[in-house]
């Protein structure tokens, strides 16, 4: 695809989601700039719209994103991780389950082939899941849907769950700069680049994902640069993110998407349901309350849970920490054995 072709069709791609995004947005429905924009790309797409993203604007994005969620850690996230040791040894061990408990089902009752049923099965964020599934050479159009639906069916839930059981409400959240400072800018600029290409030299998984977001969480962590990315650049990847993953869609009918959508919701509350058993039973053996833990532990995006928390009130870096290890495991460690579980099947 020439470069005079693609812009036009990212263009109108950012159009169609952005259109999709205002209309979640007006509607107070969740996520609305990831999920309505996901949502109107996905219209546009099945309705034989030219729409689509080029692979270097993928590269682009995939870079942003990794220095972005670097930035969720914090040196209070690592002045504080040693209280939670317990709770986080059981999140990886909760992560094993949880995606067993899921990639069984998929493969079961979506029909998926192997590597999309594990990609589809692990509880990480929509963005990190479809990144990391594509490099795998999973189906991305069927993970991104299924991630999606869960990611929209956890954050309706647990909500509602937690206002009801607990009485939360939310809580206005600080305000933050709509800009990086300049000084800023040139930080993560450096980070950007020097994590690409640490990433490419070391042969990460995922690397362009993966270099930028460990440059930047210890750049974060060394508290060399504000850690909270100000709401406008949230607002811009999630209307580029959520738009170019709902374009990639062309070629599946109605009848197909439905079906996948219906048995990814079902897929979403069994999940939920496991998150709720383990956090009262860890609730019960440990000091971390139930709250904190079915946030903390909940399948649903680490952005997305991480927002969650803050706009409950319930102790951010808790959830933030714990769904930080479990990417960490999701990003760097579950791709060794997969690449050796690929290995193994085209030796036999």
């Amino acid at each position: 695809m020439s470069f005079t072709s693609a812009v036009p069709k990212f263009l109108l791609t950012l159009l169609c989601g952005f259109l999709g995004g205002l209309v979640f947005w007006t509607l107070g429905l969740p996520l609305p700039w990831m999920l309505g924009c996901l949502s109107g790309s996905l219209i546009a797409s099945l309705s034989g719209a030219p729409v689509g993203a080029s692979k270097p604007i993928r590269l682009v994005i995939m870079v942003i994103l990794g220095v972005m969620l670097g930035g969720t850690f914090s040196p209070e996230v690592v002045a504080r991780a040693g209280e939670w040791i317990p709770t986080l040894i059981a999140a990886v061990l909760y992560l094993a389950l949880i995606t067993f408990v899921a990639q069984f089902y998929c493969r079961k009752f979506l029909k998926m082939d192997k590597m999309t049923a594990i990609f589809s099965g692990f509880p990480g964020g929509l963005s990190e899941m479809s990144l990391l599934g594509e490099e795998a050479g999973a189906d991305v159009r069927a993970l991104t849907l299924t991630h999606a639906c869960r990611v929209a069916s956890i954050l309706l839930a647990i909500p509602l769950f937690l206002t009801y059981w607990s009485g939360l409400e939310t809580v206005e959240r600080p305000q933050i700069a709509l800009f990086w400072s300049q000084w800023d800018i040139l930080i993560l600029l450096a980070i950007a680049i020097g994590g690409l290409f640490l990433g490419k030299a070391a042969k990460f998984p995922a690397y362009q994902l993966t270099g930028p977001l460990l440059i930047s969480a210890i750049i974060h962590t060394a508290g060399l640069i504000e850690g909270k990315p100000p709401e406008l650049v949230t607002i811009l990847l999630q209307i580029t993110l959520g738009s170019a993953l709902g374009a990639r869609f062309a070629g599946y009918s109605l009848r197909q998407v439905g079906k996948i959508m219906f048995l990814a919701v079902i897929m979403a509350f069994l999940m939920l349901m496991v998150t709720l058993i383990v956090s009262a039973l860890l609730s019960y053996a440990t000091d971390a309350s139930f709250e904190a833990l079915i946030l903390a532990l909940s399948p649903g995006g680490f952005a997305e849970m991480t927002l969650a928390a803050l706009s409950m009130g319930i102790d951010p870096a808790f959830v933030t920490t714990h769904h930080a290890l479990r990417l960490l495991v999701i990003v760097f460690v579950v791709p060794i054995f997969l690449t050796r579980m690929i290995k193994r099947n085209k030796d036999e």
